[in-house]
């Protein structure tokens, strides 16, 4: 389904004026200790953001990628700490995409209402062993960098299927499980992440044991947490390229703006072109996840490749304008820089990404 132009910008402006209300640098400099606001999780479970992937039937709008991009455009542009793209984005989309009918019927709901979160574990641990395999019905292997799954109800984990000649399955695992070792820690930039072990844990598959369907279900969720991390990514850039020349307006030199000077003027161009850029590229990335998997593989992983490479200049270049003053914790910039940092390496870096591009479009 295309969602409609209005309801698009209705989810924008909606999600913007709460974020300004709500969710100044100020006011997340307090959540940073706790990892996220539970007060805002239950804002966003109250206004339909946590169901917009669902169907009309079940209460949700049936979004697309412009939709959840509008969304994640305000979670990059005001920081919000809160599992976004883990649970509502991917976690929910994984449900929808594979679970059997139970299934839905149990988390879908409660996933609507922010009860529950997901994470998604699919960067096996290259120190935990061989790859994270499952073997009947128990989970071996370690998984790495998985987004908010330190605060994750339950866990969508990628693995080998052993009993399908290591073709692909998704499990749904209970973090309190027996078997299950979380190690939980913050990120650079403040959200919080986990390393999981499994050892003989016993999990329940996601939907059907079918192997290509699974296969298909993990590409296109690494495909869409792509998209939806250039619209993140584009919401940071916007507030960097504003913030930056903001303040070449008012700091003074020599008794005049540091903005007056021409060189100055112009890396700030060059900053607003690639903003918009990313911006387009983005827009680009998003029409793409309705292509076939091929054209789909080339446009994300070239468009995601790209925007990584554009937002660290911009980063860094926000950075050393504003001076001294860019690198330290209490202003914003330096979060942003390290929002950036933490995009760039989440579900493929820019190298990754490159690559994988290349190889698509062979």
């Amino acid at each position: 389904m295309t969602t409609d132009n209005d309801t698009v910008e209705m989810l924008r402006d909606a999600a913007q004026r709460y974020a300004a209300e709500q969710y100044g640098f100020a006011q997340r400099r307090t959540f940073l200790a706790a990892g996220c606001s539970e007060q805002a999780w239950r804002d966003y479970a109250e206004f339909g953001w946590l169901s917009l992937r669902l169907p009309e039937a079940d209460g949700g709008i049936d979004a697309d990628a412009t939709a959840i991009g509008a969304l994640m455009e305000v979670v990059g542009a005001r920081l919000l700490m809160e599992p976004v793209l883990a649970s509502a984005v991917l976690g929910t989309g994984l449900v929808l995409a594979s679970a059997s009918a139970a299934q839905r019927a149990e988390l879908l709901p409660v996933l609507a209402e922010g009860a529950l979160t997901l994470a998604f574990a699919c960067d096996d641990d290259p120190t935990a062993g061989p790859a994270c395999e499952l073997r009947g019905e128990r989970l071996h292997g370690g998984k790495i960098n998985v987004l908010h799954g330190d605060v994750a109800g339950r866990l969508i984990v990628s693995a080998r299927d052993a009993d399908a000649a290591g073709g692909w399955a998704l499990c749904l695992v209970d973090p309190a499980a027996a078997g299950v070792e979380r190690k939980a820690y913050r990120l650079i930039d403040g959200r919080g992440a986990a390393t999981l072990h499994f050892q003989a844990a016993r999990v329940e598959r996601l939907g059907t044991a079918d192997a290509a369907d699974a296969a298909e279900a993990i590409a296109r969720a690494r495909d869409e947490a792509a998209v939806a991390l250039c619209a993140e990514t584009l919401g940071v850039v916007r507030s960097l390229v504003t913030a930056t020349c903001d303040y070449l307006k008012v700091r003074k030199q020599f008794g005049r703006t540091i903005g007056s000077n021409q060189a100055l003027q112009h890396r700030m161009v060059e900053l607003f072109l690639l903003q918009q850029e990313i911006e387009a590229l983005t827009r680009v990335a998003q029409r793409s996840l309705d292509a076939n998997p091929t054209q789909r593989v080339r446009t994300v992983s070239g468009a995601r490749a790209y925007i990584a490479g554009a937002a660290r200049r911009v980063a860094n270049d926000a950075v050393q304008m504003h001076g001294g003053l860019g690198i330290t914790e209490e202003l914003d910039i330096s979060h942003y820089f390290r929002r950036v940092m933490v995009i760039n390496a989440l579900f493929g870096n820019r190298d990754e990404h490159f690559a994988r591009y290349v190889e698509a479009a062979r």
